[in-house]
C-alpha cells in the first residue's frame, strides 16, 4: 500500500483585466522507512506486534521499521 496525496487548487490572477488560472500543487513526501521507540519494545512479541501495526498501517515493509526500547529515566 502506497500512498501519495496530491491536493491541486487553481488561483485565479487578473492580468489586463482578464482572469488567468494559476496551478499550485502540493506533493505529501513518501515515507522510505521509520524508527520507533516504546515502552516495553524489549519483550519480542510487542516489538514484533508494533512492527506489524505500522506495517499495516503505512505499507512499509517489516525491514524498513526499526523499534527500539524507550529509556526509562
Amino acid at each position: 500500500m502506497k500512498e501519495n496525496k496530491k491536493q491541486q487548487d487553481v488561483i485565479h490572477q487578473k492580468e489586463n483585466g482578464e482572469k488567468k488560472p494559476i496551478t499550485q500543487k502540493t506533493i505529501m513526501p513518501k515515507i522510505e522507512g521509520t524508527i520507533i521507540t516504546a515502552e516495553g519494545a524489549g519483550d519480542i512479541n510487542v516489538k514484533e506486534n508494533i512492527i506489524q501495526a505500522v506495517s499495516a498501517a503505512t505499507g512499509l515493509a517489516s525491514h524498513k521499521i526499526q523499534v527500539f526500547e524507550m529509556s526509562k529515566k
